[in-house]
């Protein structure tokens, strides 16, 4: 299937979400985020983010699920290939501290890594809660395994640090920042994502963002710092 195709179909889910959101209330909140570019000319580009992300709170748990894609191709040659998805399970201590367990998949058809994939478990504490503003913090112990275009493969142990604020600003509009080290014995990898989100009218909204991606080691010929800068469509639910 071609990027418009992938195109069409995440948009009709994206229908189908909202057509089932009015026929009864939903137990998942999260939102839908699509993003497309196509260009024609001297030049053929084409691409297509799409993320979701959803959770659910039942008594003292939480669950939390995570999406993440993104397409691109240049005169029919694929540039840009990537997945990232994530499953978490909190049980709050209280309205402040959580205990976690967490499981993530990854694919990157261009940073040298066939595969990756963790399991963490740790602590989580609401450092700072205003009305306006909100910072969490992440600490945990697991394990990654990683393997190579190469076929080589590794797993060894893993430190996972996190933290997020979000800022309210105003009524229609909020800054949120994401950062996460996992820090391996060989493979050391930050991820950092800054994102800015502004109302339009009911439940959607639109998001500019900034993910930056570091890798301490890479194949010969691959960068270590991967860049992406979107621009996308966000209904909540």
């Amino acid at each position: 299937m071609g990027l418009r195709g992938i195109a069409v179909v995440l948009m009709m889910m994206v229908t189908l979400t909202v057509g089932a959101q009015e026929e009864e209330d939903s137990f998942w909140s999260g939102d839908v985020e699509v993003g497309a570019v196509f260009t024609s000319g001297n030049t053929e580009q084409e691409s297509i983010k799409f993320k979701l992300g959803a959770a659910r709170e039942k008594g003292n748990f939480v669950n939390t699920f995570h999406a993440d894609t993104f397409k691109a191709s240049e005169d029919g040659n694929d540039t840009a290939d990537k997945l990232y998805t994530f499953y978490r399970l909190d049980r709050k201590i209280d309205d402040h501290q959580a205990v976690f367990g967490r499981l993530a998949y990854e694919q990157d058809e261009f940073s040298g890594f066939d595969k990756q994939a963790d399991i963490t478990v740790g602590y989580s504490r609401l450092l700072l809660s205003r009305d306006d503003l909100n910072i969490t913090g992440d600490v945990g112990l697991g394990s990654k395994y990683s393997k190579l275009d190469t076929g080589e493969s590794e797993t060894e142990a893993l430190v996972r640090l996190a933290g997020q604020l979000i800022w309210q600003f105003s009524e229609s509009a909020r800054f949120t920042q994401k950062l996460d080290f996992e820090l391996g014995q060989d493979l050391r990898t930050t991820r950092s994502t800054s994102a800015l989100e502004t109302s339009l009218v009911g439940n959607l909204a639109m998001k500019l963002a900034v993910h930056v991606k570091h890798n301490s080691e890479v194949l010969p010929g691959k960068d270590k710092t991967d860049t992406e800068s979107t621009v996308t469509v966000v209904y909540q639910f």
